[in-house]
């Protein structure tokens, strides 16, 4: 079993919103899944999912306000759905001051 280590360079902000995440399969077919947001640092964000999402898959992450690529981290089952890790790949970052999920938490440091 691997060490849990925090490997994120900026804090995570706490958070709640609807996103949209989609990806093609290597058949092509596509795939999009709502899910809620917990969580966003300018590296990546945690989605609650209901449906499994396969660690290394590349998607589409859509949001009223933001768009970019991220690949998933880890995707570990929980009582009620998925908890899912993203990374924002291909220079995609979050920046707070372009969108702020429309719950934000900001705690201070």
């Amino acid at each position: 079993m691997r060490p849990n280590r925090e490997r994120r360079h900026s804090q995570r902000e706490m958070c709640s919103d609807f996103v949209r995440i989609s990806w093609a399969d290597q058949r092509g077919a596509r795939t999009s899944l709502i899910g809620i947001l917990e969580d966003v640092s300018p590296e990546g964000m945690c989605l609650n999912l209901e449906t499994q999402v396969p660690e290394g898959q590349v998607v589409h992450v859509h949001t009223k306000g933001f768009e970019g690529e991220a690949e998933v981290r880890y995707c570990h089952g929980m009582d009620y759905g998925y908890s899912v890790g993203l990374e924002f790949s291909d220079g995609f970052s979050w920046d707070r001051n372009k969108w702020r999920p429309k719950h934000l938490l900001t705690l201070s440091r």
